[in-house]
């Protein structure tokens, strides 16, 4: 990520999508945002979620970065992964 800026701290920006429903938040601090990714995710049957790093840039926006955590949830099975796995995710989702 060498093109993020340098000498500005990331925020973390959590988000869940279930269906046509979801949540999103922003925080400073990595580990609350993954408490309410999974939070926000234990309220939906099904979804998946993501933490990822953020900067603020012009116009309400952020420069996204790393992707710390993802996570998916389907009834009673629920898988965390560190990492981007928002895309692929577990085989149920293929």
């Amino acid at each position: 990520m060498g093109d993020m800026p340098t000498g500005q701290e990331a925020f973390a920006v959590w988000e869940v999508e279930a269906g046509d429903r979801g949540a999103c938040g922003v925080t400073d601090n990595r580990a609350t945002a993954q408490r309410e990714m999974v939070r926000a995710l234990e309220s939906f049957p099904r979804g998946r979620g993501r933490v990822r790093l953020a900067w603020p840039a012009p116009g309400l926006v952020y420069r996204y970065g790393e992707t710390l955590v993802t996570a998916h949830r389907y009834g009673r099975v629920f898988v965390s992964v560190r990492g981007d796995a928002w895309e692929a995710g577990p085989p149920w989702t293929c």
